[in-house]
Formats: structure tokens, C-alpha cells, sequence
């Protein structure tokens, strides 16, 4: 069995009100019997920039829906921003958590306007934005989002027809559309190559860092974890194996938690 390399902050030495999200003792199964998840706990302090890490399978995507509020779970306790979660989070909660799934959840056929006013429904219930009538103070703040990211002359361009890049950055400002307080990215840029996925990290964290955002992404490669986490947390078989800041994980660490020697 890998070694358990735990994190100073399972000591209980946070806060309750520096901790953005808890995790405690979460099993989740797809089906009876397996175990997709096996007694996870996290402890994710307000403004931490951290990243989930693991094989194929080691249940990174379900903690991620999970945490997002997307998959109802039989065993454990979920805290977000201090609020207990057990399935889809009330809508006022769900304001404040910006998800990114893998696939970015856009609207192919609508512009890239429109997808990121789409991060402002919750704030406008109703017919209205239900058929895109949205405000014209909203309409102004997606369009400062998008200039913002290079992405202004894009805004009235079909999504189907943007780059990846473009896409990923879509994504990312209807998530911001939303002024969220917590933002889970599930793998967003790993249809990139490694120079754009740095370039789309690093504004990610300058954003988290002027907004006191916290950040929670599923990433592949130990480089851009080196250069943008705080704090590293490795998923094997549905355990946590390795729990420490950003800067403990060597790459030879890495391969051997990841090779299974002991």
C-alpha cells in the first residue's frame, strides 16, 4: 500500500471560518459493493489555489461532482463555505460555487456572450432570462469579463466555433459571471497543450489571487501543479494517498506514489 502522506491541516489546526471546504469520511459507490470513494477527507482552507490529482479511476471527477453538488452521497459529511451539503445546494449556495466540468458545459450553438450570461441566471429567476432577456447591467458586466479576457471581439461569435483556448476562457467567465467565492475545475485544460494550459492557469490564478477566490482544480501534469498549487492532494482507489503543500511533491515522489512502490 502507498504511504499515507497526510497534511498539517487535518490537524484541526484551521479555523472553522478559514475552512472554504471539509470533507469528512466520504464513501460514494455507482454501484453496490464498489466503493468509488473510500473515506475521503479534505480540508480545503478560504483563498487556497489547490489541485486533485491521481490516476484514471481514483475517483477524481466524482469528488469534484460531488463537491459541486451534482451526486447525492450515502456516507460522510460535506462543508461548503460553511454550509452542510447532501445533495443540490440551495440556490443561494450555488451562487457562490463557480463548476467547471471537463467537457466546460457550454452551449455550443449560442455565442460566447450569451454562455457567460448564462453565469447570471440564479441572480435573475424567471421567464425573461428563461427566453435571454437579460439586463443590460448584466449584458455590460459579461462583456467586461470577456474583454477582460482578450475575448471582446469574440462575443457574438458561436462557441462551436472558437478554439479550444477561447472556449476554456469562456468557461472560465461565466464561472466568474457568477461572483463565486469557491470555483471546482474538473480537468478544463487538459485538451490544451502544456504552454496554453499554463497560459489559462496562470490567469486563473492571478484572478483567484486579486479576488480572494479559492480554487480547486483536477489537473494531469505535475509541471503546471509545481508552478500554480498551494497544496497537492493525491486520489489511488478511492483513498487519499498524499495530502501536502504544492511544494513536497518531487517528481520522484510522484512517480513512486503513483507506481504503487512501497
Amino acid at each position: 500500500m502507498t504511504q499515507f502522506f497526510p497534511s498539517p491541516h487535518q490537524a484541526g489546526c484551521l479555523a472553522w471560518e478559514e475552512i472554504a471546504v471539509s470533507v469528512e469520511d466520504l464513501w460514494f459507490a455507482y454501484r453496490e459493493g464498489k466503493w468509488i470513494l473510500q473515506g475521503v477527507h479534505l480540508q480545503v482552507p478560504a483563498g487556497g489555489f489547490w489541485t486533485i490529482m491521481g490516476p484514471s479511476g481514483a475517483g477524481k471527477t466524482t469528488l469534484m461532482r460531488i463537491m459541486a453538488g451534482l451526486l447525492p452521497f450515502p456516507k460522510g459529511r460535506v462543508f461548503l463555505l460553511g454550509h452542510p451539503l447532501s445533495g443540490e445546494p440551495e440556490p443561494a449556495l450555488r451562487r457562490l460555487i463557480g463548476y467547471i466540468p471537463q467537457q466546460l458545459g457550454l452551449v455550443r450553438g449560442l455565442t460566447a456572450l450569451e454562455n457567460v450570461l448564462l453565469g447570471s441566471l440564479a441572480r435573475h429567476p424567471g421567464w425573461r432570462t428563461a427566453l435571454g432577456f437579460f439586463p443590460r447591467a448584466e449584458i455590460e458586466r459579461a462583456m467586461a469579463l470577456l474583454e477582460m479576457l482578450d475575448l471582446a471581439d469574440k462575443a457574438d461569435e458561436k462557441v462551436f466555433r472558437l478554439s479550444g483556448g477561447e472556449r476554456q476562457r469562456v468557461a472560465i467567465a461565466r464561472a466568474l459571471m457568477q461572483d463565486p467565492q469557491l470555483i471546482l475545475a474538473d480537468e478544463f485544460v487538459s485538451d490544451l497543450d502544456l504552454p496554453r494550459a499554463a497560459q489559462v492557469l496562470a490567469f486563473v490564478h492571478h484572478l483567484a489571487r486579486e479576488r480572494g477566490l479559492t480554487v480547486i482544480l483536477n489537473l494531469h501534469e505535475i509541471q503546471l501543479v509545481q508552478e500554480f498549487a498551494d497544496h497537492v492532494v493525491i486520489l489511488k482507489e478511492g483513498q487519499v494517498v498524499f495530502d501536502r503543500p504544492a511544494l513536497d511533491l518531487t517528481w520522484r515522489l510522484f512517480r513512486e506514489i503513483m507506481g504503487g512502490k512501497e
